[in-house]
Order: structure tokens, then sequence, then C-alpha cells
């Protein structure tokens, strides 16, 4: 079984982050399963397109670039324009509540909006909005056939305090601060989806 996401929307937004981190939640709690994880962003690093696609499988994968993504999260309208018909037919597109719909061909996809970069804002910035969207991935993925039982948010919150304290080894101030936003953007996109509702 194969499992394809994606996250896109622009340079600054941490769409990159959100996907390396999936990647390395996935692996520790399964490290059976293969995972590849590929970032793509455009020439500006901030302000221009990003996205970040992690597959997920049980079997060696044979082909690292997503071709038919289960679940995709939008941040952007640029974004969504341009990926939206790459998502599956019984796959899921979330949205952010700026990004219009009706724009484009994926009318009749699943849809799921949330309120991820005003929620960012509030907690400090656009770059919280890659925290939010992981917590989100990992309540929505920890409920499908491959990863049921396996994705708990206890363990994800473990990996998110590893990897900022890697990150930012040599900056003196504010570490702290900057990781308990960044849990507490995760706690925030996991409550974010309902699982009742699919």
């Amino acid at each position: 079984m194969r499992l394809e996401v994606r996250f896109a929307g622009f340079g600054g937004q941490g769409v990159i982050t959100a996907g390396r981190l999936l990647a390395l939640i996935i692996i520790e709690a399964d490290p059976s399963l293969y995972v590849v994880y590929s970032p793509s962003y455009g020439f500006q690093t901030r302000g221009g397109d990003a996205l970040s696609d992690v597959i997920i499988s049980d079997e060696e994968i044979d082909y690292p670039k997503a071709r038919r993504i289960d679940l995709a999260f939008m941040l952007t309208q640029q974004a969504y324009n341009k990926y939206c018909e790459f998502v599956r037919d019984d796959g899921l597109i979330v949205i952010d509540e700026h990004v219009n719909k009706s724009i484009g061909k994926c009318g009749n996809k699943r849809h799921y909006e949330l309120s991820i970069v005003t929620s960012a804002r509030q907690i400090g910035g656009d770059v919280f909005a890659s925290t939010i969207m992981l917590g989100a991935s990992i309540n929505y993925l920890g409920n499908t056939e491959l990863l049921k039982g396996k994705l708990m948010l206890e363990c994800a919150k473990q990996v998110v305090i590893k990897y900022f304290k890697e990150t930012l080894l040599g900056r003196r101030v504010g570490v702290e601060d900057l990781i308990n936003k960044n849990i507490k953007a995760l706690e925030i996109g996991y409550k974010m989806i309902k699982i009742n509702d699919f």
C-alpha cells in the first residue's frame, strides 16, 4: 500500500519543513515502512512557490515522485490551481480558508477547509502553518489503513522538539519559545481535523 502526501504554498509558510517533519515522524512511528521526502521550491526562498511531497509505503518505492496524491494541503490559490488536479478522485484536498475551490477543475473532489494561515499568525507568523498542517496530517493519516494506530501525537511532539533543538543549535535566545509555539501549532492542527467528518 502506498500513500502520497503533498504540502504546497509559498516559501516562508513552512511547507518544506512540514514534509520533512512528517517523514521523520513516520520513520520514528514505524521503521519498517519505506518513506521518501521530496522538497521543491522556486528561486525565491520566501514568496516563491514551495512544495514538499512525502511518499509512504509498505513496499519498496519504485518511483520517488508523487503521481496520485491521497492527501494535499494547499495554502495558496496559486498552489491550489496548480496542483489540485494531481489529487486522486477519492483523495482529500485540505485548503486554507482563503483559497477559493470554485476556481479550477477540482470542484468534484473532497475538500476540507481549515483556518491554517490565520491560526499561524495568531501564534506568531506564517511559518507556524507548517506545524499546524503537520498536526492535521498526523490525525488524518493515523486513521488510514497503512498507518492506523501508528501515528501518535505524543511521538510527533518528541520528533518536533528534537528537530528544532538540532536546527536551532547555536541560537542563544528564543529557542524554548519557538519550540513551545511549534508544539502549540501541532496541537491546534491535530484538533482541527475531525475524523467523523470523513
